[in-house]
């Protein structure tokens, strides 16, 4: 059975690799910004219901991104709050 300290360890060393996950997936994001740019640059004044499509589901892909660094960012916030009071 394994003791606190090194569940915490473990617990720190998961808090770890998800914070370097993060910074690929800032990386990841800010890619996705200036490919929305781009289309939203090429598509303007179009209307062709598959361009307007191809911006409108960039940018729900562009959501995602936002929402799992925000997930993960509160996952590591709880895991270290956990830490500090076991």
């Amino acid at each position: 059975m394994s003791t606190v300290d090194e569940l915490k360890m473990r617990v720190a060393a998961t808090a770890a690799q998800t914070n370097d996950a993060l910074v690929r997936l800032r990386a990841v994001g800010q890619s996705f910004d200036e490919a929305l740019n781009a289309l939203r640059f090429t598509a303007v004044g179009s209307v062709h219901p598959a361009l307007v499509d191809a911006v409108v589901k960039l940018e729900q892909a562009r959501e995602r991104i936002l929402e799992a660094h925000t997930l993960a960012t509160a996952a590591i916030a709880d895991a270290n709050a956990w830490r500090s009071t076991a």
